[in-house]
């Protein structure tokens, strides 16, 4: 048995089911007397569709240069940079266990999530086809979004602390800044 589409869907049919339940919308009188002196717009301007603005552009976000090889200054352009580059009030890297290896405008109190949420996301990771490596957990009025990086030393995550979740772009985005900052330590 195949399973239909949408584009099979018959469109009269839908339209007829449609005019059934939608609220039908009053008409406007045609002869409406308008007011002395006051210019009547043609129909087919009133009608015309405004124009559609183009969406801005998302800004470009730099990648991540490391040039230090000490590991605080490392994790402190990191932290930097997702402040600087992403939309969030607090940034934050943490290992694996919650311990806070750098951080700016967060409390300890989110920081300490870290590794409770690490080891709990340990057996979704392993269903099949699942990536629990990033997310966004609501934390009271604010949104923390992670990314999760494996090293042979263990796992570190960047979090961010902001108004709402991060875009996928975001996310890739903080990945990669956090696998290049990690790398080598």
């Amino acid at each position: 048995m195949t399973v239909r589409s949408v584009s099979w869907t018959d469109a009269q049919r839908v339209s007829s089911l449609l005019a059934r339940v939608a609220p039908t919308r009053p008409r406007e009188p045609a002869g409406l007397v308008s007011a002395m002196g006051a210019a009547r717009a043609p129909a087919a301007a009133a009608a015309a569709p405004a124009p559609v603005k183009a969406a801005p552009k998302a800004k470009e976000v730099p990648r991540l240069v490391q040039t230090s090889d000490n590991p605080a200054d490392r994790l402190d352009t990191l932290v930097a940079w997702t402040l600087d580059h992403h939309a969030c009030v607090g940034a934050f890297v943490a290992d694996d266990n919650g311990l806070t290896l750098a951080a700016h405008g967060i409390s300890e109190a989110h920081v300490s999530l870290v590794g409770p949420l690490l080891s709990a996301l340990v057996g979704v990771r392993s269903i099949p086809g699942v990536d629990a490596t990033a997310g966004a957990l609501w934390l009271g009025a604010q949104m923390m979004s992670w990314v999760e990086a494996r090293t042979t030393r263990g796992g570190f995550c960047l979090g961010t602390v902001g108004d709402e979740a991060l875009s996928t772009r975001a996310f890739e985005q903080l990945k990669e800044a956090l696998e290049t900052t990690v790398r080598g330590l």
